[in-house]
């Protein structure tokens, strides 16, 4: 299957708000409804579209990411997939990808403290320790996800991220089913919500323009194969020489129809944004432009090419 111009219109306008209806998506798009309906469903029939989330602003939720990369050795294949396993299927873990480059594969756990994070490393450890060459450990603090715009410039623009100070929202187990369930189907219809979790669809739909209100729940978005675009998927982690300029510079990469997502972090590196390029020459372009508007501020990159991701949310 390959897209033409309507299926890159839908795409673009789904991943500026998933829940948006085949009528409203219709209007935006000038095509019928039932076109719209049908392209969509094609769309995620064909692998186009992996999933349809909603972010999460788990700092609210009085929780943090934490980034893990590892480099290993001595691995067979029976040990590699035995790893994939483990973190695939951890309750902690969220985005999960491996790479090519510095690292073998890096993944998100979401946890309330660090004793959280030295339960998950202990046990990983406890199983792997003696294929683990290296670890890195990374604190996000902050999140930033940029609409895709890679297929198709529309009209509209979002840039979502998620506030820094770590806040206990006053939410109960109803809401928190509510954002579950969001957090990994945005386009869920409100009764199908209410009958999960025991309400009537008012109740939930007020519930949800609560948990907005208080910045719990943000934008509701997608996960795309990006293979199917025939483009790669990489990951840049930038060595800032003073970090607090790293907010001008994810505020160039968003107007960048390349760039995808960014991360602010404490550890090894400052920042890290991922792109889209078709090939290594278009990806160094990008990188170029950067370091040219940015050459007194970044010290050093190392760029990953994320081969596969595994496990794409918000919230586990």
């Amino acid at each position: 299957m390959s897209l033409d111009l309507l299926d890159k219109k839908i795409l673009y306008y789904l991943d500026l708000n998933s829940r948006s209806t085949a009528k409203q998506i219709a209007k935006l798009v000038r095509a019928k409804k039932e076109t719209v309906h049908f392209r969509i469903n094609r769309l995620k029939e064909s692998g186009y579209i992996k999933n349809f989330l909603t972010t999460i602003h788990t700092s609210q939720l009085n929780k943090y990411y934490y980034k893990i990369f590892y480099k290993f050795h001595n691995l067979n294949p029976q040990s590699y997939k035995q790893i994939i396993t483990h973190i695939k299927t951890d309750s902690k873990t969220a985005w999960f990808g491996e790479f090519e480059g510095p690292y073998d594969l890096a993944f998100l756990i979401i946890a309330e403290s660090i004793y959280d994070l030295e339960e998950f490393t202990n046990k990983f450890k406890a199983k792997f320790g003696k294929h683990i060459l290296e670890q890195e450990i990374h604190v996000l603090t902050s999140v930033h996800r940029f609409n895709l715009k890679f297929f198709y410039q529309g009209k509209g623009q979002l840039h979502t991220k998620y506030p820094k100070q770590l806040t206990k929202s006053k939410i109960d187990n109803k809401d928190l089913q509510i954002i579950s369930l969001l957090s990994n189907n945005a386009r869920i219809s409100l009764l199908d919500i209410a009958k999960k979790v025991n309400l009537d669809s008012s109740t939930v739909n007020y519930r949800i323009k609560k948990l907005k209100k208080q910045k719990v729940i943000g934008t509701h978005t997608l996960a795309v194969d990006f293979n199917k675009f025939q483009v790669q998927h990489y990951q840049i982690n930038f060595k800032l020489i003073n970090p607090r300029v790293s907010e001008k510079i994810i505020a160039y990469f968003s107007q960048i129809k390349n760039a995808t997502f960014a991360t602010t972090t404490i550890g090894k590196y400052d920042l890290a944004v991922e792109f889209v390029a078709k090939d290594n020459r278009e990806l160094r372009g990008l990188i170029d432009q950067a370091k040219e508007k940015f050459q007194s501020q970044i010290q050093s990159h190392d760029t990953f090419l994320i081969v596969k991701e595994h496990n794409v949310t918000w919230l586990p």
